[in-house]
């Protein structure tokens, strides 16, 4: 499985940047049925950012500013459900120094690399919470702490241990924590599915011998955009290697829900594995699909130090989000 997740749980600064945060109108991210740990304050009311949201702002606020603790305003309310810091999400950013005024960081708003994260995985302590009850569409004005902004190890140039932070923060695009579909009746001879508190499955397999095609069924079938082929489809997915009579036989040779981490994947030969192509072309987000892949349609001869060569492989996949 190929990753292309452009924000790591470790770090803020990319090749291009890629960071978040968020809050709420009024009330920093006071969503109904939602309510946000940080709040805004005269600093983050004190931030303006015009143009629209997703292109690059023209940003000013007064210096210097320092803060003790975050601040969040909306400065262009959003619309959905509040996020929860389970969500990943699709972002453009902009950090300033605090107390000159600088620009030190900033997206590229062109679209093609936005800043993709968990949103609880990010190591700036500010922007988890900043970022919790906010919503798809909002650009928010964030200002945070030194003990809360960027980490020593990923501070850019221009800041110093002693500056807080502004930060501009537009919410492109929100991804689901897990498959929220409708459960489907299983048929026989299947492996089982047992899910945990937050999702994660656990796959126990048959005694029987694998199938020698391609299988797919659903677990949940959900109700949102349909997953065509080409598209990149952002999901969370568990493998199990299927070969009896292998020491490897029934062991998770990988998932993203490890790392915590959703993937994107994109659906087309030559990109993924093969029989996930056709498992998730034409399925909903939402969804959680059960794939068994034989070799021919998996790695075949190859083996990797997880995967023995010739294995069916059993995949439970969780389609969060069209990217």
């Amino acid at each position: 499985m190929h990753r292309t997740v452009r924000l790591l749980a470790g770090s803020v600064v990319l090749a291009s940047i890629a960071a978040a945060l968020t809050g709420c109108a009024g009330g920093g991210g006071s969503v109904a049925g939602c309510t946000p740990p940080v709040g805004p304050g005269q600093a983050s009311e004190s931030v303006t950012a015009t143009g629209k949201v997703g292109s690059a702002p023209t940003v000013s606020f007064d210096t210097p500013v320092h803060v003790d603790a975050p601040q969040v305003s909306t400065l262009v309310a959003g619309h959905g459900a509040p996020l929860t810091a389970k969500q990943e999400i699709s972002t453009e950013v902009s950090f300033y120094n605090a107390t000159t005024g600088a620009e030190v960081l900033k997206s590229d708003y062109t679209g093609s690399a936005p800043a993709k994260f968990v949103i609880g995985t990010v190591q700036i302590t500010g922007l988890r919470k900043a970022l919790v009850c906010s919503q798809v569409g909002e650009r928010l004005a964030v200002v945070l702490p030194p003990s809360q902004a960027i980490p020593a190890a990923s501070r850019p140039t221009g800041l110093s241990a002693t500056d807080s932070v502004v930060a501009v923060i537009d919410i492109r695009d929100a991804y689901l924590a897990r498959a929220n579909g409708t459960d489907q009746v299983m048929g026989s001879g299947l492996p089982a599915v047992v899910l945990g508190p937050d999702g994660r499955p656990g796959i126990t397999l048959p005694d029987d011998t694998p199938p020698t095609g391609l299988e797919v069924a659903n677990l949940k079938v959900g109700s949102g955009a349909t997953i065509g082929k080409g598209d990149t489809a952002v999901i969370a997915y568990t493998g199990v290697v299927w070969k009896p009579g292998d020491p490897a036989n029934g062991t998770v040779f990988d998932s993203s829900w490890t790392t915590g981490t959703p993937v994107d994947v994109v659906v087309k030969q030559g990109q993924t594995v093969p029989g996930l192509v056709t498992a998730l072309a034409g399925q909903k987000v939402g969804s959680q699909v059960l794939a068994i892949l034989p070799p021919s349609q998996a790695y075949g001869s190859q083996s990797t130090s997880t995967i023995p060569a010739n294995s069916t492989l059993v995949f439970v996949v969780d389609i969060l989000g069209k990217a």
